[in-house]
């Protein structure tokens, strides 16, 4: 027993220790838990019943004791805001109602004298075949040339070549040809001339009518003569009215009127006109000629318009008459006296006899 015994007593030991251990830990664990804020538990509410309307909780006064001194406070004025400053409104005054318009009598219109003419009285010459008394084309009209009366001299006559090769503008004198407006094709006729009945007596007639109908140069036509075809046509007070592109011609060989286009003019107008060629001058101005008809603005403007389709109607200016001359002032009465006498009896009137 005795070798037992101190093995029993240092096992009772440690077990002790190991209590005492045990019981400190559990200890110390608890007191540790205390050190943390304690939670309160979440309320469960209960969202399927209906839950009476919470009331606000109304704060109540807290009591002042009564041996406290009551602090008054200053009265303070409240700042009553200044109103803004009134901006001025400018009002436009409204301006007075126009006053009523006149009405205007309706303007005369421009002084026109119109002739009708058809298409089968008066033909154009551009571009009109020119074929020879055997019916055989030889060209085509080009374009003319008129003296300062207006009388037209020379035409000319572009001669056809093959398909095109050989074409060569010349001229010849106005009356070499013979018109016929009705006919569709080749209204040109180059009249040959012919020997008279007479034989020797018309000899010089016919060398005479062959020697002027002779076939000339464009670059020989004298500078006295003025063109027409694509010439500016200009108004009396030098404007510009327009541009001829055509003549027309009648079954006499006398032009009718020339067809201009009013596009070339200071007013633009786009569209053409017939005007009378009698009323065409032949000017002069720095020794070149030119053409003028004496056509007013409103005139241009009033003249119907040239078409192809329709009856031609070709339009004179109406020129107002010249203002009479004022009439003379009367001579002064003869003075009297020995002198004024003297002259009478010079000029052959016989004085009166005294009584």
């Amino acid at each position: 027993m005795s070798g037992g015994f101190p093995l029993r007593a240092y096992e009772w030991h440690w077990q002790t220790v190991a209590r005492t251990l045990a019981i400190l830990l559990v200890l110390a664990v608890m007191s540790g838990c205390s050190l943390f804020p304690h939670q309160a538990p979440a309320l469960i509410v209960d969202l399927s019943t209906p839950q009476p309307a919470s009331k606000p909780e109304v704060a109540e006064p807290e009591e002042v004791p009564a041996s406290a001194p009551v602090v008054t406070q200053p009265l303070v004025e409240p700042k009553v805001p200044h109103p803004a400053p009134k901006r001025r409104v400018f009002v436009p005054k409204k301006p007075p109602p126009p006053p009523p318009v006149e009405e205007k009598a309706p303007s005369t219109p421009p002084p026109l004298t119109t002739r009708i003419m058809q298409h089968e009285q008066i033909r154009g010459l551009l571009d009109s075949e020119i074929q020879r008394p055997d019916g055989k084309v030889i060209g085509r009209a080009v374009d003319m040339y008129a003296d300062a009366t207006g009388k037209p001299k020379i035409m000319i006559v572009n001669l056809s070549g093959f398909l095109g090769v050989g074409d060569r503008k010349v001229t010849f004198p106005w009356t070499a040809f013979r018109f016929n407006p009705a006919t569709k094709k080749a209204p040109i006729t180059f009249a040959l001339p012919t020997s008279g009945s007479n034989g020797a007596s018309n000899a010089a007639k016919v060398k005479a009518q062959d020697a002027s109908a002779r076939l000339g140069s464009v670059n020989d036509i004298p500078p006295t003569l003025a063109q027409l075809i694509d010439s500016t046509v200009l108004q009396k007070n030098g404007a510009r009215m327009g541009r001829v592109v055509d003549m027309l011609i009648d079954a006499q060989a006398q032009p009718q009127a020339l067809v201009i286009d009013l596009s070339d003019s200071l007013a633009a107008d786009k569209r053409q006109i017939a005007a009378n060629w009698p009323d065409l001058h032949v000017v002069s101005r720095n020794k070149v000629m030119q053409l003028q008809l004496d056509f007013t603005d409103a005139q241009i403007k009033a003249a119907p318009t040239y078409s192809p389709d329709q009856p031609i109607k070709i339009v004179s200016p109406v020129v107002p008459p010249p203002e009479p001359a004022t009439s003379p002032e009367p001579a002064p009465a003869a003075a009297s006296g020995p002198g004024s006498c003297a002259k009478a009896g010079a000029a052959g009137i016989a004085r009166p006899s005294k009584q």
